[in-house]
């Protein structure tokens, strides 16, 4: 019992870290809050702060880049929105799991995607949906359901294609959050999956 202690209180400590922090995004936005103002806001210390975290980027960030690429490794599936494009056997896996994510983190990424103006959160976002995607590549590479990018120039063009797939996201995803919340996230998934992978049968 006793040797459980001290990881209790560290997931204790970094929960009100986490906590602190999302609440002063919703109220005053990323970019000016300070190291200060979290541990404020948690009644830690500084000391504490930094013996869990680096920086606030750390912070936000804890645990979302392993979180973030394992939605490729979802089972694909439909949603409440009758047969998605999910449904077909070949799609990107991390649109629905994340468009439901940003659906219940509404106000914070809000905060930090559309209205922010930190361009670091951004890159890394950014960064992160690239090799994501790039993996969703690979494995539907696998089964040939996307043309592999031939000759000398085949890597940069594959890494074109990531971002316009990750622009694309971001885009529609901007869009959806400032203008169209009304729609579900398993609709916004069949726009996406439809935009970037169109059904030839369809044509």
């Amino acid at each position: 019992m006793t040797t459980r202690s001290p990881d209790r209180r560290v997931r204790r400590t970094r929960r009100r870290l986490k906590e602190a922090l999302l609440a002063l995004i919703d109220e005053q936005g990323y970019e000016g809050i300070t190291i200060e103002d979290i541990t404020g806001r948690a009644d830690v210390g500084r000391s504490t702060f930094y013996s869990h975290y680096t920086s606030k980027e750390d912070l936000l960030f804890s645990g979302f880049d392993q979180w973030l690429l394992s939605l490729g490794e979802t089972a694909p599936g439909g949603g409440d929105d009758g047969p998605q494009a999910n449904d077909r056997a070949v799609s990107f896996r991390f649109s629905l799991p994340l468009l439901r994510h940003i659906r219940s983190q509404k106000r914070f990424f809000q905060a930090t995607i559309v209205r922010g103006s930190d361009a670091r959160i951004r890159e890394k976002i950014t960064a992160l949906l690239v090799e994501l995607v790039r993996r969703e590549m690979a494995r539907m590479d696998e089964v040939g359901a996307m043309s592999r990018a031939a000759g000398r120039d085949g890597a940069a063009v594959r890494d074109g294609q990531a971002h316009a797939v990750v622009g694309a996201f971001l885009g529609l995803t901007s869009w959806w959050l400032t203008g169209s919340s009304r729609l579900s996230a398993e609709r916004i998934d069949r726009v996406f999956q439809d935009l970037i992978l169109p059904d030839p049968e369809a044509a």
